[in-house]
C-alpha cells in the first residue's frame, strides 16, 4: 500500500460541539487545508456522539463512531490551531496512540504514567480505537489521595483516563511535541505559576506583548509549533496571526 493510498483512508477531526464557533472558525479551515495538502479527509464535529452521557470532551475518544470505516485518525480540539504548512503526520506504530507531553508534568502521582499525556491532537490507526473506547467508558479518572490504590493524573476529562488507559496498556506514542504546543500554559508553567496567571492582569498582557516581539522565547516557540493549543488563550484572532 502506497503512502497515498494510506493517507487517503486517514482523517482529521476537529471536535467542535456547543457554542465554539468563536474557535472554530478560525481552527477549522487551517485543519482542512492542511488535511488537504496531505491527502487526508477532513471532518468538523459539532454535534455529541448520540449516546454521550459524559461531559463533551469524550466526544473525541468516540470520534471513529461518528465518522467510521477509516485506517487512521487524528483528533483535534478545535481550540488548537494548526500550521497549513505543518508536515504530514508521523509514524505512529500500529496498535499505539500518538499523544504530545502535557504542559504541567509534575502533578501526576500514579506511578505507571510515565510522563502526562495531553489529548488535544491525537493520532491513531484502526486496530487501537478499542483502547479509546476503553477510555470512554471508564469515564472520568477516579483517585483518591493518599489511599495507596489510586493517584492523581493530571487533567481534566478525558485526559486522566485515557493516559491511564495507555500506559497501563504500554500503548502510547510519544509525539513530538510541536504538534500540540499548550502556549499559555508553557508560559505561566516557566514563569509565575497558574496563581499569578489567573490573577493578575498584568502578567496575562505581558504575555501577548511578548508575543509582539520577533525574537521574544515565547513567539519562537509558537513559530516552531506545527499546532499551538490555545488553552486560556482568549484571542484566537490574534493567535491567528502570530502562528503563520
Amino acid at each position: 500500500m502506497t503512502a497515498k493510498s494510506i493517507n487517503n483512508q486517514t482523517v482529521a477531526i476537529m471536535i467542535s460541539v456547543g457554542n465554539r464557533a468563536h474557535l472554530s472558525t478560525y481552527t477549522y479551515p487551517r485543519l482542512e487545508q492542511w488535511a488537504r495538502k496531505h491527502h487526508y479527509k477532513s471532518l468538523l464535529i459539532t454535534d455529541n456522539y448520540p449516546f454521550l452521557d459524559k461531559s463533551p470532551h469524550f466526544n473525541k475518544l468516540m470520534a471513529h463512531r461518528i465518522a467510521p470505516g477509516y485506517k487512521r485518525y487524528i483528533i483535534v480540539d478545535d481550540d488548537l490551531m494548526l500550521k497549513v504548512s505543518a508536515p504530514a503526520i508521523p509514524n505512529v506504530p500500529c496498535g499505539y496512540i500518538g499523544l504530545c507531553k502535557d504542559a504541567i508534568q509534575c502533578n501526576t502521582e500514579a506511578a505507571h504514567v510515565k510522563w502526562t499525556a495531553n489529548t488535544g491532537f491525537i493520532i491513531t490507526d484502526d486496530s487501537a480505537l478499542y483502547l479509546l473506547e476503553e477510555a470512554y467508558y471508564n469515564g472520568v479518572y477516579k483517585f483518591n489521595f493518599g489511599d495507596g490504590t489510586k493517584k492523581s493524573i493530571w487533567g481534566p476529562q478525558d485526559q486522566g483516563t485515557l493516559n491511564d488507559v495507555l500506559f497501563k496498556n504500554d500503548k502510547i506514542y510519544q509525539l513530538d511535541w510541536r504538534w500540540n504546543y499548550q502556549s499559555v500554559i508553557d508560559y505561566y508553567a516557566r514563569g509565575k505559576g497558574w496563581l499569578t496567571w489567573k490573577g493578575s492582569r498584568f502578567y496575562r498582557v505581558c504575555y501577548y506583548l511578548l508575543l509582539l516581539l520577533p525574537f521574544s522565547k515565547n513567539r519562537q516557540l509558537i513559530k516552531k509549533a506545527y499546532g499551538v493549543h490555545m488553552t486560556m488563550g482568549l484571542y484566537p484572532r490574534f493567535f491567528a496571526k502570530v502562528h503563520r
